[in-house]
């Protein structure tokens, strides 16, 4: 692991803790995993964005993009 900045210690805390996510935050820090979603209007616990959202477990609860942020991977 790699000594993060406060703005990626900040961002890893927000993707551990969200709960819903949108598509956008969902593709570019987790990986789709389930072939069908419910999905409703709702702000987004990453983007803080007003847009569909679904549960953040659909996409593998953003564990990809928390650890290539904590590996020093995520540009």
């Amino acid at each position: 692991m790699v000594r993060l900045t406060k703005e990626q210690k900040k961002l890893v805390k927000k993707l551990e803790d969200a709960y819903v996510v949108c598509s956008d935050c969902g593709s570019k820090y987790g990986v789709y995993s389930v072939g069908c979603s419910s999905v409703w209007i709702e702000k987004c616990d990453v983007c803080d964005e007003e847009k569909p959202v679904t549960e953040a477990r659909d996409y593998a609860y953003l564990i990809t993009g928390i650890r290539k942020i904590k590996l020093g991977e995520f540009k």
